[in-house]
């Protein structure tokens, strides 16, 4: 209700139809983690290498997934809505933000676990790994795929 206000009072240069839908778009990406999850329980590596090996792996496919969510221009994660705001609002470039957000977001997880528990949960140097390198991923996509986006092949 508050949203359908918002546009009625003339708030419609900033607020946009695609940012209620990142609600339902964000449960359906939780239901195909989900999925994907179920299908890949057989992948549980033992050995540490093997562990970073599937974690760079995932960096790989998660940085691919956010170029091509910013190429589409589209209904976006919140996540990657919240940085794709920063963008356009400081001129500053998407992969550069995106790591401080997603490293930011590491932190916060630290302190609120050291907060709650007394001792860091959940945070290990995947998280740490992930952070910086799915931004990183994303940007050098973006510098080498930078012709798709200006002959518009997507």
């Amino acid at each position: 209700m508050k949203c359908l206000m918002y546009m009625k009072c003339g708030y419609t240069t900033w607020f946009k139809l695609e940012h209620v839908l990142q609600i339902p778009v964000s449960v359906i990406f939780g239901y195909f983690i989900d999925l994907t999850m179920l299908l890949f329980t057989w992948v549980n590596p033992q050995a540490y290498v093997m562990k970073i090996v599937d974690l760079l792996i995932g960096c790989l496919i998660l940085g691919f997934g956010v170029y091509m969510e910013v190429l589409a221009d589209v209904v976006m994660l919140p996540g990657e809505s919240f940085v794709r705001a920063i963008v356009l609002t400081w001129e500053t470039n998407f992969g550069t933000t995106k790591i401080c957000f997603d490293v930011s977001m590491a932190v916060i997880a630290a302190a609120l676990s050291f907060a709650f528990t007394r001792r860091l949960n959940g945070v290990c140097e995947g998280t740490v790994i992930a952070a910086l390198l799915v931004g990183y991923i994303a940007r050098v996509l973006g510098k080498k795929l930078a012709f798709v986006k200006e002959k518009h092949l997507i």
